[in-house]
């Protein structure tokens, strides 16, 4: 029995080794299968493997790590910052976990843990290159330079070949001063990585930083002679050509980066952006076609292609592009993009929409998705929305300058000026020389009554881009507002010389020539600017319409008309010269003509409001008040925000109708809209008095007569109201006020008639 017992102990203690040994091999086979994936790329693969060695063995360290690192090349960086805790978490002493911690805290701006991470490892490892390095970069982000480079100088000492602290403590010198010792570090990292083509870029931007042109040629020659197969090369000597506007050795070295055959595709690329930016269009879309023809399935060369298209305002060809990369990868997100901004350029706001929130709810945190939605608010007038929108797409990346340009357009239309000019100070923060951002801060200093800090804008934008009449322009109208006439005169005429078929500067160099009443002179120049525009109807017809008023200055009707009439002729869809005559027929009590000019401008547009609005008033002249109110509320059907025409309407119903309610509305809204203007107070008081509520009458009477003291429609008003409430003796002040002002008001019968009574 006793032998039985010892033999049975024996085999379970066998089993037992037995079992231990098969995990063992268990998870050793996953962690070397694992290995094996990582070193071939295939992370997810890998991952898995190690998943299967942690579970068996949970304080594993090589997997824990190794499986740290799969994340890391996953994209997974939050699970690979708790991964590397779990390391440090098992083996405290594992300083390659704790400098991976170190690495994320300091990515993460959390620069006093990193720090004490560092700290820790150092106290140990004194001499561990990867520590000092992180140590040194965090003194450069905090600027601590006098710190930073004394460790710098300790890891050449350990390492005297190590590249990246010459590239940081060149960066060091040259910060303190001592460009020669900078120059001879960087010469001393490309002497060591004759191949390294990064070190080459560095130091010709510290040439270039220098205005040493000749030395960053050279050196530049001598990396395409150290690696004549290394496409980059050719490419990094040709970007310095480009910023030297030399344009046909850069594009030589372009082609030269191509005929290597490495990463031709790239290279192809690189070609076409340096056509499109020297505005060689069909080159450019060769380019970028040969590119694809190499990489037929690369969809990032596809989506490329259809942007060119969409740049160049080609949306049916972007739109078809994009479709075909869409239903190959339905998900792919760049195309996505595309898309909701092709249908936001068509204003297809509706199909916009869906796709945009779609993109919102997968990428929450996209800059772009966000602008775009700012851009679809905008579109569908929603301003309040679309400053949220634009404002949380900077927040997510503070350099992003297509929403920071946007930002300060919105700030300047609603005359926010002192924000408009904030936001073009980031713009011009990140690229000085942007042209769009100037101009509108030169508009908001405008704004600000800084007239001499904006005219510093545009003096900068003449000297960055001579041949753009922008600038001229702008600076005349700047000019003009300070009374400096001949000033402005001149900046006219250099913006028109720039362009003479932009009659924006023509248009404003008439204007002074009509204000310092030299008619002949501005004659003489609308008839040679008809012959520079022959051909071209339009300008030919807002010439004429020009010449027109030209001769309504002169006190010359006839001869106004005729040229009025000859603009409508020359270019019937030109909505000015039929506006101008009816104006001119209307001074004649020739109301049938002027109802024919705005009824030609209907026929043109029927949803031109101002017609129907022009319309109207001539009907209420002539007292045919059903047909005026009839227009009135075509103009507001058009255009629900039109004041003037909700206005009159109200005033209508509120003395030919008793439908009081609806008036009561349209004259609130006009209220909220124009607070200021008299004529709508006293349409307001109108509908309160034919209502009974004289108290609030009185408000608006007074309110009224206090911009407008002498009408005597308004001291009618008034009179009339205190009759209602009682008070008698104003009422007869305020009667007797409006006959002296005038004897034929539409309400002069009834206010005798109201003084007798009250007598």
């Amino acid at each position: 029995m006793k032998a039985s017992m010892k033999f049975f102990f024996i085999f379970i203690v066998f089993c037992f080794t037995l079992s231990c040994q098969s995990e063992q091999e268990k998870k050793e086979a996953f962690f070397n299968s694992a290995d094996k994936y990582y070193a071939q790329k295939e992370y997810k693969k890998a991952e898995i493997e190690l998943k299967n060695a942690i579970k068996i063995d949970p304080k594993y360290i090589q997997a824990n790590y190794l499986l740290a690192e799969t994340m890391v090349k996953l994209g997974n960086l939050k699970g690979a910052f708790g991964q590397y805790s779990k390391v440090v978490q098992i083996d405290p002493d594992n300083h390659n976990a704790q400098l991976k911690l170190a690495e994320f805290l300091f990515l993460g701006k959390q620069i006093d843990s990193a720090m004490e991470k560092i700290v820790n490892i150092l106290e140990k490892e004194p001499k561990n290159i990867t520590a000092l390095h992180l140590k040194a970069q965090i003194y450069l982000v905090k600027k601590n330079y006098d710190q930073a480079g004394p460790i710098y100088e300790q890891i050449l000492n350990s390492d005297v070949n190590n590249i990246g602290a010459l590239q940081n403590l060149a960066k060091i010198k040259e910060i303190e001063g001592k460009s020669d010792e900078a120059e001879n570090l960087l010469l001393r990292a490309i002497k060591i990585d004759g191949q390294n083509l990064n070190l080459y870029s560095v130091l010709a931007g510290f040439y270039s930083k220098h205005k040493a042109f000749k030395k960053v040629e050279s050196l530049l020659q001598e990396a395409i002679a150290k690696n004549p197969t290394n496409e980059l090369a050719y490419i990094l000597l040709a970007g310095y050509y480009f910023s030297q506007k030399k344009y046909d050795q850069a594009e030589k070295l372009y082609q030269e980066a191509i005929n290597t055959g490495n990463n031709a595709a790239k290279s192809y690329m690189v070609l076409a952006n340096f056509y499109n930016r020297i505005k060689e269009v069909e080159k450019a879309l060769d380019s970028y076609q040969k590119a694809s023809a190499l990489e037929p399935e690369n969809l990032s060369i596809k989506n490329t292609i259809a942007r060119f298209y969409f740049i160049q305002k080609d949306f049916d060809t972007a739109n078809t592009l994009v479709d075909q990369i869409l239903s190959k990868r339905p998900e792919y997100n760049l195309s996505q993009l595309l898309k909701a901004e092709i249908l936001l350029s068509n204003k297809n706001f509706d199909a916009a929409l869906p796709l945009v929130e779609s993109l919102e709810k997968n990428e929450p945190k996209s800059f772009e998705v966000h602008y775009l939605k700012g851009i679809y608010y905008i579109g569908t007038n929603k301003t309040d929305p679309a400053k949220e929108s634009i404002l949380k797409s900077i927040e997510l990346n503070p350099r992003f300058l297509k929403a920071r340009l946007l930002a300060s357009n919105l700030y300047l239309s609603e005359k926010s000026y002192d924000l408009a000019q904030i936001e073009a100070n980031h713009v011009l923060d990140l690229d000085p020389n942007n042209y769009n951002a100037r101009i509108i801060r030169a508009s908001a200093l405008i704004g600000l009554k800084k007239p001499e800090q904006a005219k510093n804008d545009f003096l900068k934008l003449m000297e960055l881009s001579p041949k753009n009449p922008i600038a001229y322009y702008r600076m005349g109208l700047l000019q003009g507002t300070l009374k400096k006439y001949d000033s402005a005169l001149g900046y006219f005429y250099q913006a028109y010389e720039k362009n003479n078929l932009l009659l924006d500067s023509f248009l404003q160099i008439i204007n002074i020539h009509v204000l310092k009443k030299e008619l002949k002179k501005a004659h003489e120049l609308c008839t040679r600017q008809l012959k520079i525009v022959e051909g071209n109807n339009n300008s030919k017809a807002i010439i004429h319409n020009i010449q027109a008023r030209l001769f309504l200055e002169q006190k010359n009707p006839e001869k106004a008309q005729q040229f009025f009439t000859k603009a409508i002729k020359t270019n019937p869809q030109l909505a000015a010269p039929y506006d101008a005559l009816a104006k001119l027929y209307l001074s004649n009590k020739e109301n049938n003509k002027a109802l024919d000019q705005y009824h030609s401008l209907l026929k043109i547009n029927p949803d031109n409001a101002y017609a129907h609005m022009m319309i109207g008033t001539i009907y209420d002249s002539e007292k045919k008040y059903d047909e005026a109110a009839n227009h009135y509320r075509q103009a507001l059907k058009i255009n629900p925000d039109y004041t003037q025409a909700a206005n009159n309407l109200a005033y209508h119903l509120a003395v030919h109708t008793q439908n009081f309610e609806e008036a009561l509305e349209l004259a609130r809204r006009a209220k909220e809209k124009f607070p200021e203007d008299p004529a709508i107070a006293d349409t307001l008081g109108l509908v309160y008095y034919q209502k009974g509520l004289y108290g609030n009458a009185e408000i608006q009477f007074k309110d009224a007569l206090k911009k407008l003291p002498g009408n005597a429609d308004i001291h009618f008003h008034l009179g009339r109201n205190y009759a209602k409430k009682g008070d008698n003796q104003l009422s007869k002040k305020s009667l007797t006020r409006a006959l002296e002002l005038s004897n034929d008001f539409d309400g002069h019968k009834e206010a005798k008639k109201l003084i007798d009574e009250l007598n």
